[in-house]
């Protein structure tokens, strides 16, 4: 019986352990921040109008959407990888 117990411990600790280190993102989100800003030369914190974090499909993500120089880009930055899942360039009309 004791051993029974310890075993189940292990394993409770085990699967805990795995959800933790899971959970914990790959990219921060200033990181991912950063990944967009460097994708946009000469915009600046300032121009992101929106920035969240999300899960899609099971998987956090950051998205967001800088304003820049007549564009507006649109991105979704997979949290785990670092890669981007979308990025989408349009002109504004004024």
């Amino acid at each position: 019986m004791k051993k029974m117990v310890k075993s189940l411990i292990l394993t409770v600790v085990a699967v805990l352990s795995t959800t933790v280190v899971s959970s914990v993102e790959a990219i921060s989100s200033d990181e991912a921040v950063q990944s967009a800003l460097a994708r946009v030369p000469g915009a600046t914190v300032t121009n992101i109008t929106e920035f969240n974090r999300d899960y899609d499909h099971g998987r956090l993500e950051y998205e967001g959407e800088i304003h820049y120089n007549g564009y507006e880009y649109d991105f979704e930055i997979d949290a785990d990888t670092g890669t981007f899942t979308k990025w989408e360039v349009e002109q504004e009309v004024y």
